[in-house]
């Protein structure tokens, strides 16, 4: 049918009007038949009834009229008697009535029936498939329902855009929720959701909490819009760097931090401290070197929460930052080293 499609109402007026006229008519048509063919068979026989019984008749009248000749006997009851008998047999019996006109018609309306129930079964197929579909959250099976009519077409395609919007919105809503508005890269709420499940399976990893140097100066001295610029550059410098490592997130204001499954604590100190040196090194929206401290620290077997280990790294952190800033100071088992 390419891409014509019927339309349901259509189909069912039009299907309607068609059986009721098509019975309608067969059926007449077929009673006049047959009950034609049994008043011709009844016609034959009563004329072949009408010669036996008027040859009877007029046998008997001439015998009785030779034996007794000087009686006077008319053959009028006779005749009364024969078209009696012939009355009788034009009357069509009730079985042949059945078996002539009431069978044919039965065996119609079944027949229209079986279409009816065919009919409805084909309209209802895709409708019942959509339902499925959607319930079970099989998106992927709602191309291969066959939208045969215009409305099921119709209801398939607002199906389809539904859930495309559904998906879109619900990516927009997670994105909405998970990612910072002004950096663009994942949030706080996001970040413990992902620690929490790290520490939950017992997934090696380190962490590293940054803090981006004398940050409220800038702010102070060059505005909040040049300040979000600085955060943004940062973010986008700071997720180029860690590529396919880890993970980045903004902490809050201008603290980030991020996470390096199955990662060493020297690997990770390897890798901020490659982060550091290159962000002192990059030009700046407020024209002067921003640089950062962080504190790192890694996943132990007594840590249960993803507070704890943010609070290892942020003293961590508070160290680097009593040490001149600048640098990076790292918390492992109660020790602690600090680099420069």
């Amino acid at each position: 049918m390419g891409k014509f499609k019927f339309k349901l109402s259509f189909v069912i007026v039009s299907m309607t009007v068609m059986i009721v006229l098509a019975t309608s008519s067969v059926s007449i048509w077929s009673g006049y038949q047959n009950f034609n063919d049994i008043l011709m068979q009844n016609n034959i026989v009563m004329q072949e009834n009408y010669v036996k019984e008027v040859s009877k008749i007029t046998e008997s009248y001439v015998q009785e009229k030779l034996r007794e000749p000087n009686r006077d006997q008319s053959i009028e009851p006779y005749m009364v008697q024969v078209v009696d008998k012939l009355l009788d047999e034009r009357v069509v019996s009730f079985s042949a009535f059945i078996k002539s006109i009431l069978m044919p018609l039965l065996l119609w309306l079944v027949a229209v029936l079986v279409l009816a129930l065919w009919l409805a079964f084909k309209i209802a197929r895709p409708l019942k498939q959509l339902f499925i579909s959607v319930e079970r959250e099989e998106v992927q099976k709602l191309e291969e329902i066959n939208g045969w009519y215009y409305e099921a077409h119709s209801l398939k395609k607002v199906v389809q855009n539904m859930v495309v919007s559904s998906g879109n919105r619900i990516f927009d809503l997670t994105n909405q929720l998970n990612l910072d508005a002004l950096t663009g890269i994942p949030n706080r709420r996001r970040m413990d959701q992902i620690l929490n499940e790290l520490i939950i399976n017992k997934v090696p990893h380190s962490i590293v909490l940054i803090d981006l140097d004398d940050f409220k100066s800038i702010n102070d001295t060059y505005g909040h819009t040049v300040g979000d610029e600085v955060l943004k550059a940062f973010a986008g410098h700071m997720q180029e760097n860690i590529e396919k490592q880890g993970m980045c997130f903004r902490y809050g204001g201008e603290e980030f931090l991020v996470i390096l499954p199955s990662t060493t604590i020297d690997v990770a100190l390897e890798i901020a401290e490659n982060l550091r040196i290159k962000q002192a090194m990059l030009d700046t929206a407020c024209g002067r070197p921003v640089t950062m401290s962080a504190g790192i620290t890694s996943f132990t077997a007594n840590i249960k929460t993803a507070n704890q280990i943010i609070t290892i790294a942020d003293q961590a952190l508070y160290k680097a930052k009593q040490s001149g800033r600048n640098c990076i100071c790292v918390v492992e088992e109660l020790s602690e080293k600090t680099i420069k």
